[in-house]
């Protein structure tokens, strides 16, 4: 068929196809278009079966296409943003036309969302850095009805504020170190409580700092600042929802760079909090930030504290990038989790994280290390240990941790094309309805 016309893509039975030897194939043509055979007999594999349709049809040169419902199949609203997922590339984009009765108001604004979230995952560092994150977050702004603020503290306001884990982390790079507070306040009280502060870490390149990654890893780098993306996102999806409650969120937004100022391998932060901590390996970055933010976060009283980052290779050998790694204090807070990623097809694992594990990042030379080594040592376990010494005590159980290891993908699969996902942010806005109800 000719790809560079408008491609009419339809769903059909399973078994439905033109010609015999075509029975049991999930993807067919016909002179009206393509057609999807998905048997529905189970959700998860159904909308898998659509997703990879869709990621086919893409890989396949087409540029754009219209979803048609006929007289006996019509699109479902979650058919639709599963097929969206997995049509859209870092080139062309996603362009479809959706039925009528399908693309409504709120379903626009929740795929533009997510496209800004994976469009800024996408983004190379030349083009986002900590200052210029601005740009991309006014433009998430603009898409969720201008519904939260944004404050950036950079500059002097970094020392003021006593953001040490950032200026230690961003000391090496040209483009300076940036924390960015979003704030969703439909009540319109300054005072008004925060129900959940989220924490999101931002390093929007690392090149692993002196603890240097070889190419291979170091080309993906620019996604690092996945986590900061995803809670802006889940904020933004909380906003257009009409959530009721206040949601902060905090981006830790920094490059992991080499220099004369850089860190350096036995250096050692001192908190505001009074936790110090030796760098034992530049390359364990992201929890130096994410410090900042927790304890930014703690000071709100917020009732839930929730931090998402791309933050251990350790959470990808467990999991691979299918499912984001969710851990807490509390198993019952990171089980919830689990349930509402499901609930929105997103995919999400609990691992464990028990109070022994605090002990395996202590370290003779300060409070503790931000990397714990050893025979044994489980390393998505051992960042979570690490962040809990930032979250305030009574606040434990209410703290949840989210290893984003289906952020992005360096290679394609059978549903995603190379790059961001967008897997999570859908997670943590269902997440957090659910907290209050």
């Amino acid at each position: 068929m000719d790809n560079t016309q408008i491609l009419k893509v339809f769903k059909a039975a399973p078994g439905t196809a033109a010609y015999p030897y075509l029975k049991d194939c999930t993807l067919s043509y016909s002179g009206e278009g393509a057609l999807i055979h998905a048997d529905d007999s189970d959700r998860k594999s159904h909308l898998r079966t659509i997703q990879a349709a869709a990621r086919t049809l893409s890989s396949a040169g087409y540029k754009k296409v219209e979803l048609a419902d006929s007289d006996s199949m019509k699109w479902t609203r979650e058919e639709a943003y599963v097929f969206f997922l997995g049509f859209r590339s870092i080139k062309n984009g996603a362009d479809i036309i959706y039925p009528h009765d399908i693309d409504t108001d709120d379903f626009r604004t929740e795929r533009d969302i997510i496209t800004w979230l994976r469009d800024t995952i996408d983004a190379p560092a030349s083009s986002l850095n900590p200052v210029s994150y601005s740009v991309f977050l006014n433009s998430l702004s603009a898409i969720a009805g201008n519904s939260f603020s944004i404050k950036a503290y950079t500059g002097d306001k970094l020392h003021s504020e006593s953001l040490v884990g950032l200026m230690t982390v961003g000391g090496g790079s040209d483009n300076p170190p940036c924390l960015y507070e979003l704030d969703y306040n439909p009540t319109g009280d300054v005072n008004a409580p925060v129900f959940a502060a989220l924490v999101g870490k931002g390093i929007t390149f690392d090149t692993g700092g002196y603890s240097l990654k070889p190419s291979d890893l170091m080309r993906s780098m620019h996604s690092d600042m996945g986590g900061s993306a995803t809670v802006a996102a889940s904020l933004a999806l909380l906003a257009v929802q009409g959530f009721t409650g206040r949601v902060k969120a905090y981006l830790c937004c920094a490059e992991n760079m080499i220099s004369g100022k850089a860190m350096r391998v036995g250096d050692i932060i001192s908190y505001p909090n009074g936790v110090t901590v030796v760098v034992d390996n530049t390359d364990a970055e992201g929890r130096l930030v994410l410090a900042d933010g927790l304890i930014r976060a703690g000071r709100t009283s917020a009732k839930y504290i929730i931090d998402a980052a791309t933050l251990t290779g350790a959470a990808k050998v467990a999991l691979g990038r299918d499912y984001n790694a969710a851990l807490s204090l509390n198993t019952g807070l990171s089980n919830a989790f689990v349930k509402s990623a499901a609930s929105v097809d997103e995919a999400a694992w609990a691992l464990p994280l028990e109070k022994f594990h605090l002990g395996i990042v202590s370290s003779s030379l300060a409070d503790i290390t931000n990397s714990a080594s050893g025979d044994g040592i489980a390393g998505a376990t051992s960042a979570a240990a690490f962040l809990s010494r930032f979250v305030p005590s009574g606040l434990h159980d209410s703290w949840l941790h989210i290893d984003l290891a289906a952020s992005y993908r360096k290679t394609p699969n059978d549903i995603y094309q190379v790059g961001a996902m967008g897997h999570g942010a859908r997670s943590i806005a269902a997440f957090v309805k659910k907290l209050a109800e």
